[in-house]
């Protein structure tokens, strides 16, 4: 209807990283659908990130700016000025497993990982001058991960799906917690997630039944933001 706005979601996949030639969050994301129908509500417009984060730091410098705002960031035909609001944003990594997980936090400090540039991660980084002096050491989002969860399960029955309080400590908990810290900073809710792929499943089954379950996040995201 004329008077519906769409509800803007971003999705961002990974690159392939250290002996894994690729990375299937790559094929997940052009997998999504661009427009997410609901019948009688409000539709999802989703905008696929151009760029795909690698296992490198200077990545991590990108993150906050897809929060500032700026339709440049994600269509570099857009006018200098030009603005987007982002309802939600779903990043995606890959595990070493056969089981897709909602992550459900984000550690600021721990990280024991060397990058493809060489370049280990910082174990910490709350101190002064560290990447996120003064914030706080766990970054939550605002959903409610068990209701994400049981939604998706019940959803996509035949798929494993689980929430998961471990996102590892590598490059994929970093993008998470720079998110959350980016909004954090900006004073606003934490509306990201983090989703991971099931790095096991890279046939072509496996990217479809995993857009299945970012599409379903993405609903649940929103539904949650609708609710409150």
């Amino acid at each position: 209807m004329a008077s519906q706005k769409e509800y803007t979601v971003v999705v961002t996949a990974a690159a392939p990283f250290k002996d894994n030639k690729e990375n299937p969050t790559q094929n997940v994301k052009l997998k999504i659908p661009d427009r997410i129908e609901r019948e009688g509500r409000i539709p999802i417009n989703v905008i696929k990130y151009h760029f795909d984060f690698r296992n490198v730091i200077t990545d991590m410098d990108i993150i906050p700016t897809l929060w500032n705002r700026e339709k440049k960031v994600y269509d570099e035909s857009a006018e200098d000025g030009d603005k987007i609001y982002v309802d939600a944003m779903l990043h995606m990594g890959m595990n070493f497993s056969d089981i897709w997980r909602i992550e459900s936090r984000a550690r600021r400090d721990g990280y024991e990982w060397v990058g493809d540039d060489g370049v280990p991660l910082p174990k910490y980084n709350g101190g002064e001058g560290g990447r996120f002096e003064g914030l706080p050491e766990v970054l939550k989002p605002m959903f409610n991960i068990d209701d994400m969860e049981k939604r998706v399960q019940e959803e996509l029955p035949e798929i494993p799906v689980k929430s998961s309080t471990d996102a590892g400590l590598l490059y994929c908990e970093l993008i998470l917690y720079n998110s959350l810290a980016a909004l954090y900073r900006r004073k606003e809710k934490a509306r990201v997630m983090f989703l991971h792929q099931a790095g096991k499943k890279t046939e072509e089954l496996g990217i479809e039944q995993g857009a299945k379950v970012a599409t379903a996040v993405i609903c649940s995201m929103i539904d949650q933001i609708e609710s409150e």
